[in-house]
Parts: C-alpha cells; sequence; structure tokens
C-alpha cells in the first residue's frame, strides 16, 4: 500500500485525475468502518504503511501529547483541513482536472504535517487526529471495540507497543470495559502480545 503514495503525489502531478483515487479509497474505508471500525487504518492505509516502514526508523519516538486526543483538538483538525478542502473544491468547480488536483493537494498536506509530527513524537502521531481517521473512529463508534477483561494487571506493555500510544489497561475495571472506537487502529499489537491475554476484540 506504500506505493500509493508516490503514485498520487508524484503520478498525479503528471495526471491530476489520479486524485480521484482518494475519492474511492474514502468510499471503501466508510463501508469497511461500519464492519471492523479502523482497521482500515490499522492494516490499509497507505500513510499508515510509511509511517511504520520508514518514518519510524528516524522518529524520536517521543509520547503524544495528550491534547491530542482531546474531541475539540481532534474535530479543530477535522474542520480546518474539510474546510480548507470544500474551499478549494469550490474555486475548482467545474474543472474536473482541478478537482483531481485538489484530492492530490489534500494528500501532499496531510503527509507533510504527518512526517512533521511523526519525526518529532510517535511515527504514527497523525494518526491520533487524522481527519479521516477520526471519521471513521465516530461511525464505529459501537463496532468490533477493544475489551478488556478483569486479567489485565495494567503493566502498560500495550501502551508501548500502540502505534498511537493508546492504553487499554485505562478501561480496566472502568464503566466501559472497552477502549473507544476512535482510539483504536485495530492493528493487533496489544492482543497478541498482552502477557495475560486480557485483550481482545468483542
Amino acid at each position: 500500500m506504500t506505493l500509493f503514495l508516490p503514485l498520487v503525489i508524484i503520478g498525479g502531478y503528471f495526471y491530476p485525475f489520479i486524485g480521484f483515487t482518494i475519492v474511492g479509497m474514502i468510499m471503501f474505508f466508510m463501508t469497511l468502518a461500519s464492519k471492523r471500525g479502523r482497521l482500515y487504518c490499522g492494516w490499509i492505509c497507505p500513510m499508515g504503511s510509511f509511517h511504520e516502514r520508514f518514518l519510524s526508523k528516524i522518529s524520536l519516538q517521543n509520547a503524544v501529547p495528550l491534547f491530542f486526543r482531546q474531541t475539540w483538538f481532534r474535530w479543530f483538525v477535522f474542520s480546518t483541513m474539510m474546510g480548507f478542502m470544500t474551499y478549494r473544491l469550490y474555486v475548482a468547480w467545474g474543472d474536473a482536472e482541478a478537482i483531481g488536483g485538489v484530492f492530490r493537494m489534500m494528500w501532499i498536506v496531510s503527509m507533510t504535517l504527518a512526517i512533521a509530527l511523526g519525526l518529532y513524537y510517535k511515527a504514527r502521531t497523525w494518526c491520533v487526529i487524522c481527519p479521516m481517521g477520526s471519521f471513521q473512529g465516530v461511525m464505529s463508534k459501537n463496532t468490533f471495540r477493544l475489551h478488556v477483561s478483569d486479567d489485565c494487571i495494567e503493566c502498560r506493555k500495550c501502551q508501548r507497543l500502540c502505534p498511537i500510544s493508546t492504553y487499554p489497561g485505562n478501561f480496566h475495571n472502568a464503566e466501559s470495559d472497552k477502549v473507544p472506537s476512535i482510539n483504536c487502529l485495530r492493528c493487533y499489537n496489544c492482543v497478541e502480545n498482552c502477557p495475560k491475554g486480557a485483550l481482545n476484540f468483542s
């Protein structure tokens, strides 16, 4: 999936209509999210693949800032990005080639922000506030969520392994024993490495 990045960014420069493939990608993850939450983010996203394969090798891997997880901040990023895209689409309206270029441009903007954050913080920090990831989280609010059983010993191994620093142990013995959908990429890192087998997807 990593190869999709140069296809859109470089190929789209010569053939802007390639930008419309992003629309197809959005439709796909919206459908998938209704069944499996942010599984797209954890397994299929080209940007996520790039972050893990390449950016993680040079990232300083500092902890993701706590305010990045705040609902207000996520929706601030979402509104800003979508507002900018809507404006650009309005300007380009009627010109299919220019519209394809807008989708390519949004990909470049997202990638630039993602790399900047990933170099200092964890490689996949952008995934915490990614507008499309946030949208998937809302769409799958009660779908295929990570469950924390009573066997959890709160060792924090899951948090260290999580690409976006989510700590499932916070939900052990809490009112809800399931991790909020928006905070989980369904990557299975925590499930496969929990020393007590306390994590699973319901």
